[in-house]
């Protein structure tokens, strides 16, 4: 998988497992909870990144 493709999948992703997620707080564990927040944190970092680095890109094309 590319990281364009990577990145829009998580533009869907991240929203729908941070809204279950504090939907479903009190019945997810713990065990459960560490892997997806870090997964959230992970993908979000690499997502802010590459959208930002496409608006640098888009600023120097002006």
């Amino acid at each position: 998988m590319g990281l364009e493709r990577f990145v829009r999948l998580n533009l869907i992703l991240l929203p729908v497992l941070v809204v279950g997620g504090y939907l479903l707080r009190d019945s997810i564990t713990l065990i459960m909870f560490i892997p997806l927040a870090g997964y959230c944190v992970f993908a979000g970092l690499i997502t802010l990144t590459w959208l930002l680095s496409q608006i640098e890109t888009i600023g120097e094309n002006s």
